[in-house]
């Protein structure tokens, strides 16, 4: 058989073996004997894949017209819509008078010219309260900084173990922070299993859903306990000898998806802690440091360095400046030693040596040991330190903080980050840190006068972090009064809002200042605030034309699709054919193939007829007048031409007209009879509506192809019934070519075996030939 010049053969998978014994090609017989069947099935495969093909062709054409609705006809919250008001509204809007410079204006509204800001009382202000900011230039160690002591090092720290799991790899790293402790094999478990909760494998699934550690004695143990049969195995990793698995170089994977994975050896606990030189261990370690949001890394000195220097700590000084005034600037940073023995680092002003209160420094991070061995800490900064604990501030577990009535409870262990993060969520105020100011401020989140911000009821400790917050009273917000005055009226009233931008007649009005008031008394002396609104000519006319365009293409690829015949020679490729042929060849060929499916296809051919006559003849002079008409060229299809200057110059005289002439209804007298035509955008609705209407009863072209715009319509449209007959037959013939096969090896097998035994027996008589 020959498609589009190619050859059509069949290859089929045969279950068996056969021609042993009878040295025939049992295979490409049993092809033959079934062609007719899988020519069949070929056929309703070719089917479908056309259905499919036209499917997609119609949804193209759907796709664009709902495109085309959505932006102009149908949704009315769309900008572009041509029956929301907005669209044709006075949109383009100038304000004038003496205090113009504190109003502003926007949106779109017909009466604006009838509307005058005669003064602003009062601005809104929402209610709002701030701490004393926190005015200090330095911080400093705890206290004395030993440099010829030791730092215990947990030796477990930093180290990894790797394990497997479905099929993939997972390192662990057993970080050292605070949480995380190696000193004992009861801390090292609870580590461990954090380590894994923490540890992703899924959006969903955590290592520490699949592995348990335990301990047993000095010994600890990994089992699965998420029930699955997957492969789950302890691979390796650096951390395998001190956890009693012996060296990673001799370690053998362990497989515990069934069983516990445990180590040979007990934990030696006393290798868990190592007794380091303070020299040794803080050599070349980072300290990193941020000085009005400029960071740097500062690098302590070398052990050589601190070892040749007979006083250390005023080394580690020395160094640490040198590299700060390179970071930061000379003489913007001070590092001094205290008189407990310790570090203190201040923000200085340069141009008079004294301390500055105004740059804020921080030290953002370094390693923890050797924080903790200096008595410093991440976060520590010269205002306040949001890491700390609320202990270092007297609070403790049950500590109440009231804001407006709501309390809202602390443990010691909170900080004051987590602090924050608790009144925003649980209070009706936001509160937020100003790290430059040093300050906290409390904004209600109620607008305007709703709003308030009262502490009475809270524990004493907090005024620690808030200073003053005790005596802070109830402190409210306030609405903005403005006077406006209408068209007709000599009156102006007066408005309260909770905001500075409020609405009046489809104007957004926003004010900046005060102005036209005497006290309390309205100036009717003072100049009002003026608003003059015209329709936006540039825009309307720019969307017009781009609609133009728009339903233009619908109308090009409409006539298009209807319009192109089909070459029959080009059918939809065989799975067989596929692989004879190359990706550019297939994707030409089936080019080709797809060409013609909608020709003369009747929902289509009703299509570009409706679309070429939205003009109609009733109103085809008046459209004509303001810049809109059909194309006169019969290859156009009906396509709209739109005269951008003489839809302008329209607009510019009269767009209430153009709106009318656009946007109108036909309606019906008490008699029945039809008054008036509806016009060019109601007719485009009405087109629109007809065929892709996605919403209740659906469109003919949607009910004949679906849409994924429409999601009940996508297995409930002609096409998609008709497909699913055609599965239907494909699952028979496929039913009827596996019995024919079956059938088939059945009988060729039985010939093999005879004519097996015919060749036992002739061999058997023959071994007798030379006896008579």
């Amino acid at each position: 058989m020959s498609i589009g010049g190619l050859s059509s053969t069949t290859s089929n998978s045969i279950r068996g073996y056969g021609g042993l014994s009878s040295g025939l090609d049992r295979d490409t017989l049993i092809e033959s004997l079934t062609y007719g069947t899988t020519s069949k099935i070929e056929k309703q495969e070719q089917k479908k894949t056309q259905l499919e093909w036209k499917q997609t062709a119609i949804r193209n054409i759907t796709d664009k017209m709902l495109a085309f609705a959505d932006k102009y006809t149908a949704t009315l919250t769309s900008s572009t819509n041509l029956f929301n008001s907005a669209f044709w509204g006075k949109s383009k809007l100038s304000v004038y008078g003496a205090f113009s410079n504190f109003v502003k204006v926007s949106g779109s509204s017909n009466s604006a010219n009838d509307i005058a800001i005669q003064g602003v009382k009062q601005l809104a202000k929402k209610a709002s309260w701030s701490t004393t900011p926190a005015s200090g230039s330095k911080f400093e160690s705890a206290g004395a900084i030993d440099t010829n002591g030791d730092i215990q090092v947990e030796n477990l720290a930093w180290k990894d173990l790797t394990f497997g799991y479905a099929g993939k790899t997972y390192a662990v790293t057993l970080p050292d922070g605070e949480g995380y402790q190696y000193d004992t094999v009861e801390h090292i478990k609870d580590s461990l299993n954090k380590v894994l909760a923490n540890y992703k494998v899924s959006d969903k699934e955590s290592l520490g859903d699949i592995i348990e550690v335990t301990a047993n004695g000095d010994k600890l143990e990994f089992t699965n306990k998420s029930g699955t049969t997957n492969e789950l195995t302890l691979k390796g990793g650096s951390a395998l000898e001190m956890l009693g698995f012996g060296s990673a170089e001799d370690f053998e994977e362990i497989d515990f998806a069934g069983a516990a994975a445990s180590p040979a050896q007990d934990i030696d606990t006393s290798a868990l802690i190592s007794n380091v030189d303070f020299k040794q261990y803080a050599a070349g370690k980072e300290l990193t440091f941020e000085y009005n949001g400029k960071t740097a890394t500062i690098t302590m000195p070398t052990k050589e360095e601190m070892e040749a220097s007979s006083d250390v700590l005023g080394t580690i000084k020395s160094s640490l400046q040198s590299q700060m005034d390179k970071a930061f600037g000379k003489d913007r940073v001070k590092v001094e030693t205290t008189a407990a023995g310790g570090l203190s680092f201040t923000t200085i002003d340069p141009s008079t040596k004294a301390p500055d209160t105004t740059s804020s420094l921080t030290l953002v991070d370094g390693d923890r040991k050797l924080l903790d061995a200096m008595g410093l800490e991440t976060g520590a900064n010269n205002r306040v330190n949001t890491t700390q604990k609320l202990s270092k501030f007297g609070i403790t577990d049950g500590s109440v903080l009231k804001i407006n009535g709501k309390e809202i409870q602390f443990s010691e262990n909170d900080t004051v980050d987590t602090l924050l993060e608790k009144i925003n969520s649980q209070s009706d105020v936001q509160v937020s840190y100003q790290k430059a100011s040093g300050k906290f401020i409390f904004t209600s989140k109620e607008d305007g006068a709703s709003g308030t911000i009262n502490f009475e009821g809270s524990d004493a400790a907090f005024d620690q972090i808030f200073g003053g917050m005790s005596s802070a009273g109830e402190i409210r917000g306030q609405d903005a009064i403005i006077a406006v005055k209408y068209g007709g009226s000599d009156e102006a009233v007066e408005l309260k809002r909770g905001t500075n931008s409020f609405t009046v007649d489809g104007l957004t009005i926003s004010v900046s200042g005060t102005f036209g008031y005497n006290g309390d008394v309205v100036d009717k002396t003072s100049e009002a605030v003026t608003f003059d609104a015209k329709i936006d000519v540039d825009k309307v006319t720019n969307s017009f034309k781009e609609m133009v365009e728009a339903y233009n293409e619908i109308i090009e690829l409409a006539n298009k699709e209807s319009s192109t015949k089909p070459d029959r020679d080009y059918v939809p490729l065989t799975s067989a054919q596929r692989k004879e042929l190359s990706e550019d060849e297939i994707k030409t060929y089936e080019e080709k193939a797809k060409q013609g499916l909608l020709f003369g296809d009747s929902d289509i051919r009703a299509l570009t007829r409706d679309l070429r006559f939205v003009i109609t003849g009733a109103d085809q002079e008046a459209l004509r007048a303001i810049g809109i008409s059909t194309s006169s060229s019969y290859k156009d299809n009906g396509k709209l031409v739109f005269d951008e200057s003489k839809f302008r110059a329209a607009l510019e005289a009269d767009p209430d007209q153009v709106e009318k002439l656009i946007t109108q209804k036909a309606t019906k007298d008490k008699d029945g009879n039809v008054t008036g035509v509806d016009g060019l955008a109601q007719n485009l609705k009405n087109v629109m509506y007809k065929y892709v209407n996605n919403i209740g009863e659906y469109g003919s072209l949607i009910r004949k192809a679906g849409s994924s715009k429409a999601p009940r319509s996508i297995t409930d449209n002609a096409i998609y019934r008709e497909i699913e007959e055609i599965n239907k037959k494909i699952k028979q013939f496929e039913s009827r070519l596996e019995m024919e096969r079956d059938r088939y090896i059945k009988q060729f097998t039985s010939l093999e075996t005879l004519i097996s035994q015919m060749n036992s027996q002739s061999s058997y008589l023959s071994q007798f030939g030379g006896s008579y």
